[in-house]
């Protein structure tokens, strides 16, 4: 299993995980066509090759994602044809 693969299923597993890193959300991301931009502070804005987009702020201090920033990433990972209604949860 790559490590795009082992991202995706920790990302989607349920429950949540407790400890899905920034610097995780951002690699799994760009392997699916994300790229990611600040122009100051910690909102990021997520923009796919299709054109979908959407801003997330990172964490800080500890660099773990919030419930809602997972909820997020899932979503648009689902908008982008990536993971499916059964997977998504």
């Amino acid at each position: 299993m790559s490590k795009k693969e082992k991202l995706l299923a920790k990302l989607c597993a349920n429950p949540s995980p407790k400890n899905f890193s920034w610097d995780d959300l951002v690699a799994l991301m760009r392997s699916f066509g994300f790229k990611n931009s600040c122009s100051g502070g910690s909102h990021y804005m997520f923009e796919h090759t299709s054109g979908f987009r959407f801003r997330m702020s990172k964490t800080h201090p500890s660099g773990i994602l919030k419930s809602y920033q997972i909820h997020d990433a899932k979503n648009a990972l689902k908008y982008i044809g990536v993971i499916h209604e059964q997977s998504f949860i």
